[in-house]
């Protein structure tokens, strides 16, 4: 069905809208990094309530220590600016707060530049600590969230996969994840700046986690003597005590603990602070005229940041390892270029990708558009011919066919060439197959709106 002479539709680059939103090291300071961390449950919840804003399709949440991020597609006629303000509401909405609250602290990217950030992300380039290596597997975690909530598509599908192959190449063929990759190692050689040698120093580890596990194996490698690990499971922290020869405890011997202690490394997930002004004072009580070294590397913090007014208490959290971080980043500056390389490479296949799917549908609207007035003209021409033979129709009609879909193949191939090489050509060339193929636009409009209104 033709629709009446009016202007096309401009081309548009990308076959759907697609953004990051989120917060980070970079733009927002722990306090309010910490009120939006959400957990694998809360996650979960969210993610649903994202993907349930009006003009979203698909949408992942990614929370870690240091970033709350979102990424999501839209229905292909949603404005994509449109779309990160609605999901900066929700996100916002999710802890009480309004979209201008949150709005300084945020970043917004678009289409490929969304994508590429991604595949930042997965490969520790935009962490605080330029190759550390429980990023991917957060990103992982996330995406194994949203699946389980059901909000992944095919397209927040296709850029998770191929964000996993670009960290995955960037690990094993760049020097990226050597020297100091994590917060932990970070901490540990703070500490080991302020006492020396750890090997004559009590450390009190908080925690039995992943991240904890990271901070115990760093421990180790520096030569820490005691080591006491606390967790509120007795039994986990045992398991991750023994492996190093350390001792485990019950994080209710806490105040016992902190009398012996020198430094404390803080990894546990808490609802409120497991170390208060009250409790150091307590412990200095008991031990005076040593110091302590607190770090506090828990998202949200666990450790009352009002201690470090207290004489003796040096506290730091993870937002003062700056120094530390741009002295290892300077060491891998020529492994970070390569692996930036490689991601450039791949945005550069998936912006091939974008364009090809973008311009599938005038592509196929073209093939429709000439089988429709082949059927059309061919009825007309086999009612004017009643007399002919079942060969001689035949023939007509292959004829036909094989007339109309080479009239279609060459500006459908151009159009296929144009998306692969990409630049300006492609938006041009695809106006003008729309002003020439009026039906064909027609379809594509009607069939873009047809998926807007059945999401």
């Amino acid at each position: 069905m033709s629709a009446p002479a009016q202007a096309p539709t401009a081309f548009q680059p990308t076959a759907f809208p697609i953004c990051a939103i989120g917060l980070s090291h970079r733009t927002a300071p722990v306090a309010v990094r910490e009120l939006y961390a959400f957990d694998d449950e809360g996650a979960g919840g969210l993610v649903r309530t994202l993907a349930a804003v009006d003009g979203v399709r698909e949408a992942v949440l990614l929370s870690t220590c240091n970033r709350t991020e979102v990424y999501a597609v839209g229905c292909c006629r949603r404005d994509v600016r449109d779309l990160g303000s609605a999901l900066v509401a929700a996100l916002a909405s999710a802890r009480g707060k309004a979209a201008g609250d949150l709005a300084p602290h945020l970043y917004v990217m678009e289409g490929i530049d969304a994508v590429r950030h991604l595949f930042r992300v997965a490969a520790s380039l935009d962490s605080m600590v330029v190759g550390e290596p429980q990023i991917l597997g957060q990103v992982k975690n996330a995406y194994r969230v949203a699946c389980e909530a059901g909000t992944v598509g095919p397209a927040l599908a296709r850029f998770h996969e191929r964000a996993f192959k670009v960290a995955k190449e960037v690990r094993t063929t760049t020097g990226v994840g050597t020297g100091q990759v994590s917060v932990g190692s970070v901490a540990v050689d703070l500490a080991r700046r302020v006492f020396g040698d750890l090997s004559k120093s009590t450390v009190l580890l908080l925690g039995a986690g992943k991240m904890a596990e990271a901070v115990a194996r760093t421990l180790a490698a520096g030569g820490a003597g005691r080591v006491v690990v606390a967790n509120r499971t007795v039994e986990r922290a045992m398991k991750v005590a023994e492996t190093y020869g350390w001792s485990g405890a019950a994080l209710s011997d806490l105040a016992d603990l902190l009398a012996g202690a020198d430094v404390v490394v803080a990894s546990l997930a808490s609802p409120g602070y497991v170390i208060d002004r009250a409790a150091i004072k307590a412990a200095l009580a008991r031990r005076p005229f040593r110091p302590f070294f607190l770090v506090d590397i828990a998202v949200p913090r666990v450790l009352d940041p009002g201690m470090s007014s207290v004489e003796g208490v040096y506290l730091y959290n993870i937002d003062d390892f700056n120094q530390i971080i741009q002295e290892g980043l300077g060491r891998r500056a020529q492994d970070v270029r390569k692996a930036e390389e490689v991601v450039a490479r791949e945005v550069t296949g998936v912006e091939r990708f974008l364009r090809s799917a973008a311009i599938q549908p005038l592509v196929a609207a073209i093939g429709r558009r000439a089988t429709e007035l082949r059927d059309r003209e061919l009825a007309r021409a086999l009612k004017d011919l009643p007399d002919l033979t079942e060969a001689e129709t035949r023939v007509i009609t292959a004829f036909a066919a094989s007339l109309a879909g080479k009239l279609a193949s060459d500006p459908q191939t151009v159009l296929r060439q144009a998306a692969g090489e990409g630049g300006g050509e492609v938006a041009a060339l695809a106006d003008a197959a729309q002003r020439l193929f009026r039906g064909a636009d027609a379809e594509t409009d009607e069939t873009q709106q047809g998926e807007g209104q059945r999401e």
